[in-house]
């Protein structure tokens, strides 16, 4: 049996990122924690940093709250989607 080697800090920015990024850039907080597939307590920690950076903010409404990408993070995510397309060009992923 065979264990997959753990995602790195990138990739897990970037599946974070892209489960924003796909809902219009403005997710719900658990829509996004189901993607990222993480455990909660990781999760907030990858957010924290995500946040620091200036790549997302946190928005509460009345219906819940929300993950919102800056101009910033969707530039980041763009840049780190088009690592991503290179690095697979040579069998490679973030």
């Amino acid at each position: 049996m065979s264990r997959s080697s753990p995602r790195s800090r990138l990739k897990i920015y970037y599946d974070v990122l892209r489960s924003i990024a796909d809902e219009n850039g403005r997710a719900r907080f658990s829509h996004v924690l189901s993607s990222a597939n993480l455990p909660y307590d990781r999760f907030i920690m990858y957010l924290s940093e995500l946040e620091e950076k200036g790549f997302i903010i946190e928005e509460r409404g009345n219906d819940g709250n929300y993950l919102v990408l800056t101009e910033k993070g969707m530039n980041f995510y763009r840049e780190l989607r088009r690592m991503d397309y290179f690095l697979r060009g040579f069998g490679l992923s973030l």
